[in-house]
């Protein structure tokens, strides 16, 4: 029991040294294929389908639509301002055929993501409007049901060959961290008790 302080703390720092590793190994290989899609994944690669780009005037207003093909499970869109400018706002009416509502948002976000959960089988429209003082040029995103999108079930997509193994890192490196204190303050109990009981010897 009296190396219990010093065998949590090398356990401490083989989890830093593996988290580092292993960050450093994600880090080298998205840098030797930054052409193929860079390190973080763009917002489009987190959707199954993105519209084309359209820009769209101030005042002015586009409509993108998507037409489900499942009900009872969420859909998760988002608008992504591809130009984006830090006065740039739109807001955003969601509606179907039936002119039923599913949401009115203002935002001034280059990307924002929002979700419902689709009644049935039906078109929805989603009205975006410029409010800003400059033309913006924007993209709708659709996924239906997002746990089993192709950016989390693709074993190649940038979300899982990057972002996956950097957050397991960060945990590791978390966990190192906690080991690493627990260690010295195990090491510190013991080495009390053991000064205590040397006294009586």
């Amino acid at each position: 029991m009296k190396k219990r302080g010093p065998i949590v703390m090398i356990i401490g720092v083989a989890l830093i040294a593996v988290a580092f590793v292993m960050s450093y190994s994600v880090m080298e290989r998205a840098g030797i294929n930054s052409g193929k899609g860079g390190f973080f994944p763009s917002p489009e690669n987190m959707f199954d389908e993105v519209s084309e780009k359209e820009t769209i005037d101030p005042g002015n207003a586009y409509t993108f639509s998507h037409t489900t093909s499942s009900s009872q499970v969420p859909l998760m869109w988002g608008l992504y301002m591809t130009d984006y400018k830090p006065d740039d706002k739109v807001a955003v009416n969601v509606t179907n055929i039936f002119g039923d509502k599913f949401g009115s948002f203002e935002e001034g976000e280059p990307i924002f993501i929002k979700s419902f959960m689709i009644p049935k089988v039906d078109t929805y429209s989603f009205n975006v409007e410029n409010m800003g003082n400059a033309s913006v040029t924007v993209e709708a995103m659709f996924t239906e049901d997002p746990e089993k999108s192709k950016a989390l079930t693709d074993p190649n997509s940038p979300f899982n060959q990057n972002i996956v193994p950097l957050a397991a890192a960060g945990f590791m490196l978390i966990i190192g961290i906690i080991a690493i204190i627990a260690g010295i303050i195990l090491g510190v109990i013991d080495w009390k008790k053991n000064r205590n009981q040397s006294r009586y010897i």
